[in-house]
């Protein structure tokens, strides 16, 4: 970040002479060191002006730092249907989304779009009349229709649940047609995709849609590359990324500096140096441990956004220990949460309030008054007299401290967890010691990422560390973890839970209920009605909560990073913060700007 002399008004900030005695020193490399009036120095944009404006503008020359770690920028391309090669950080700033979630308020922003509408088979997309491509030509229904056919073609989400696309009353309104009714809630999660952008300019994109999917699968963006986002490309290099204001933005007055400069950086030590050395102002998404945490400087400051994504047990439901629901139960008993999230990361991993399946952010509200009766398995504690009366029920017996089938078996055997994942790692050591420290005989099973997934694929597991929620915002919407957990695509389904009916405690009172969960689950897909979806996914949660199809350990929390250090950024409790990420979301808002501009 730099300004002029006269911005400074007389004094040097600790950012700016960090950067003049080379702490570090790639941060001259992507033009980050600052120059006055009089030298010409600058960070990319027009000219700077005796006010510190580019040309006078009121755009200070100055320029907000990020980083990307997709890959060298030189290497890297803009065209989002490539997915190899495509840096979907430099991406999500130049191109404009359709709309955001966001986690503080629980609800849906606009942002290309100045409004959607549901009806039956209908649903109607009406663009912003202000939405602009970078060359000052406006965003039209072609443009869209033409990347909607395009994704039909690399049979994107999209089309799941769409039949059609058509040009609607005007050119600013789409119109898809649904195979089948379907719920709302999914197809704004299907359009609200963090990273589904609005990018089909036509006079690139036109020529693919009479060619297959490869073509355009393949194509990399690099010349003539047209956003409509806040930030338009200028130039790209080994070490960074450059994007310059785009005048043309919808809500470019919000945003008064010149350039955004995104340099390219590895790994995760990386980025943490970038921090803690004063090169980086902002950093998208980055898991910093607590040691490293406490070590950045007191201008840095940490903004935590629900992952809905986490660590969590899953079983091989076809094997004769943990296919049986009391075993399963058992475990969920023993396992203390709070212990495996603060072993793990306490600044990142929180315990499931309950085991429901169901974000943790969102249980209650979709629980409502049936919330109480859920199983809590002892969030913060081992329960063990749970877990013994189960397992002696099942006829399992304990021998000199050891748990044990009818024949003598011990009742435990290979845990898998994956290599490389540290928290991971951390978070299996604190399961197994208490599963083992209860009687069970687990011996932790660390395998490479590749043979880890294999190994779930062919059901070549008993028991093992396993992610419960697909991720992202759409994991809000309980019917995407709750579908997700009963068929495990990830997986194809290894864990062999069996598409059948199961017989469960009642939800209320001392009876039983009867539940196919996969039938039900999947009609919340086709129901509008928001009453009826409730009282669904209440049942479906409920059966999770006594089956255990997959059992819910921990969420994870992201982290996304920003600095005070020369820039304004809005308080803890600003309700901006709440979209993923801030770094891309705030400046649009003109809550991201130099400090007195």
């Amino acid at each position: 970040m730099s300004r002029t002399n006269d911005d400074y008004s007389g004094t040097i900030s600790r950012r700016h002479v960090l950067r003049l005695t080379g702490v570090s020193g790639a941060a001259a490399l992507a033009g980050c060191t600052g120059g006055s009036s009089s030298d010409g120095g600058g960070s990319g944009g027009d000219s700077s002006s005796g006010d510190g404006s580019a040309s006078g503008t009121g755009v200070a020359d100055i320029t907000l730092t990020g980083a990307t770690n997709e890959g060298v920028p030189a290497n890297m391309h803009l065209n989002p249907m490539a997915t190899q090669n495509y840096d979907w950080t430099a991406g999500n700033h130049i191109f404009e989304r359709f709309a955001a979630y966001n986690f503080s308020t629980q609800e849906f922003e606009m942002a290309g779009l100045e409004d959607w509408s549901f009806d039956d088979q209908t649903v109607t997309l009406t663009i912003r009349e202000d939405l602009k491509w970078d060359t000052g030509d406006h965003v039209t229904a072609d443009d869209v229709i033409t990347q909607f056919k395009l994704m039909e073609k690399t049979e994107a989400t999209l089309w799941d649940f769409t039949d059609s696309v058509a040009k609607g009353e005007d050119d600013k309104t789409v119109v898809l047609t649904l195979s089948r009714p379907s719920n709302p809630e999914i197809i704004k999660h299907t359009l609200a995709n963090s990273d589904l952008r609005i990018h089909g300019y036509q006079p690139v994109y036109n020529e693919f849609l009479d060619q297959d999917a490869a073509a355009v699968q393949q194509f990399e963006w690099e010349e003539d590359v047209h956003g409509n986002g806040p930030f338009k490309f200028d130039s790209k290099s080994n070490q960074a990324w450059t994007l310059t204001r785009n005048e043309h933005f919808y809500d470019a007055d919000n945003i008064n500096f010149s350039t955004y400069e995104l340099l390219s950086r590895g790994d995760n030590s990386a980025l943490q140096q970038g921090l803690m050395g004063g090169e980086l102002d902002v950093v998208s998404s980055l898991f910093v441990p607590p040691t490293i945490a406490g070590n950045l400087p007191e201008t840095v400051e940490e903004v935590t956004l629900p992952a809905n994504w986490g660590y969590g047990v899953i079983f091989n439901h076809n094997d004769e220990h943990f296919g049986k629901r009391a075993v399963r139960q058992a475990v969920a008993h023993v396992i203390n949460r709070q212990q495996v999230a603060d072993n793990a990361g306490p600044r990142t991993k929180r315990p499931a309030p309950k085991v429901t399946g169901i974000a943790p952010a969102d249980q209650e509200s979709w629980l409502g008054d049936a919330y109480d009766s859920f199983e809590s398995y002892g969030p913060n504690a081992t329960q063990s007299e749970e877990a013994t009366a189960l397992l002696e029920e099942a006829g399992y017996s304990k021998s000199n401290g050891t748990w044990q089938d009818g024949d003598g078996n011990a009742l435990g055997g290979s845990y898998m967890t994956p290599a490389g994942w540290s928290d991971w790692t951390t978070a299996t050591n604190t399961v197994v010691d208490q599963l083992n420290a209860f009687g069970f005989d687990f011996e932790i099973n660390s395998i490479p990422t590749s043979d880890f997934y294999s190994a779930y694929t062919e059901s070549n597991f008993a028991i093992g560390a396993f992610y419960w929620m697909p991720g992202g915002a759409r994991s809000s919407f309980p019917y995407f973890p709750l579908r997700w957990q009963l068929n495990n695509p990830d997986i194809g389904g290894g864990h062999n839970f069996e598409e059948t009916e199961y017989t469960i405690p009642a939800m209320s009172g001392s009876g039983e209920m009867t539940i196919n969960p996969f039938e039900e689950i999947r009609t919340v897909a086709t129901t509008q009605d928001e009453a009826q979806v409730r009282e669904t996914v209440q049942r479906v949660a409920w059966h999770s909560n006594q089956n255990l199809p997959i059992l819910a350990l921990v969420e994870k929390q992201d982290q996304s990073w920003l600095t005070s250090d020369g820039w304004d950024i809005p308080p803890a409790d600003d309700a901006a913060r709440g979209v993923k990420w801030p770094s891309h979301w705030l400046p649009k808002q003109g809550k991201l700007n130099p400090s007195n501009q």
